[in-house]
């Protein structure tokens, strides 16, 4: 039962929020940019003490085997893998090699996990502002 009550916080926690606030950082990759990040999130207190760890990685497809899994280049050319299994969750359209992805990696200490892999997009906003002067 705990298993599946921790399993069920992780994934309405989101592994997004997660490293953003354990980490810092921001969710939103640069255009353009690589990025590899690791955080570990611990519980203590009431309940059962616990531990998530998470790895965000932002990079290019270097392979990919739909159910199996992907290797992405990251930043200093450096390769991560990842086993995928039924459970992944894949954000956005099909991954295919070359593909800018996000792959958010989060595992709890009683072995539970949970794999993100979606488009490496940002939420870029422009905005144009105009003044027009009174004749």
């Amino acid at each position: 039962m705990r298993n599946i009550r921790t399993t069920a916080a992780l994934i309405a926690f989101g592994a997004f929020g997660a490293v953003a606030i354990a980490s810092g950082q921001t969710a939103t990759p640069v255009p353009g940019a690589t990025m590899h990040s690791e955080s570990t999130t611990k519980h203590t207190g009431p309940g059962k003490n616990t531990k998530v760890k998470t790895e965000v990685v932002v990079g290019t497809v270097k392979t990919y085997e739909a159910g199996k899994k992907i290797t992405v280049t990251g930043p200093k050319n450096k390769d991560y893998s990842f086993d995928l299994d039924e459970n992944v969750s894949m954000a956005g359209s099909a991954v295919n090699v070359g593909d800018k992805v996000k792959v958010t990696y989060s595992k709890c200490d009683n072995g539970n996990k949970a794999t993100v892999v979606g488009p490496a997009t940002t939420s870029k906003k422009t905005s144009k502002t105009t003044t027009k002067k009174a004749a």
